[in-house]
């Protein structure tokens, strides 16, 4: 249920190194800086898949089934990239200040905000 992603590619040379984290259809980009205590999310998306990835910081994430109740958690650190698949109720906590970044193969309308508490 909660997978952590590999790099699909990195190649350094003398001029930079380069990290190839994700091929996906990405819809929308969100950074956030996050004080230590803070509580993030505790939805559930039916469409749309957010990947996080941690750029500072400790956090734990909490993922749950809304189909079937079950649930993990998982001490995220910088470096960490983690798809959020639709129908995952997702909670987020930070251990420490941080900063972590979401990927979303859907934006957020406030139309259709695909943003559901369970």
């Amino acid at each position: 249920m909660l997978q952590i992603l590999q790099s699909e590619f990195e190649h350094a040379d003398s001029r930079r190194k380069l990290t190839q984290l994700l091929t996906s259809d990405i819809k929308q980009v969100n950074h956030y800086k996050v004080n230590r205590g803070a509580i993030l999310g505790n939805h559930y998306h039916k469409e749309t898949v957010e990947y996080f990835y941690i750029t500072k910081g400790t956090f734990l994430m909490v993922l749950c089934s809304v189909i079937n109740q079950n649930s993990v958690n998982r001490v995220l650190n910088k470096g960490s990239l983690v798809p959020v698949l639709p129908l995952l109720n997702h909670t987020i906590e930070a251990l420490t200040n941080g900063e972590f970044m979401t990927f979303l193969t859907k934006a957020y309308s406030e139309n259709d905000k695909d943003t559901y508490i369970q």
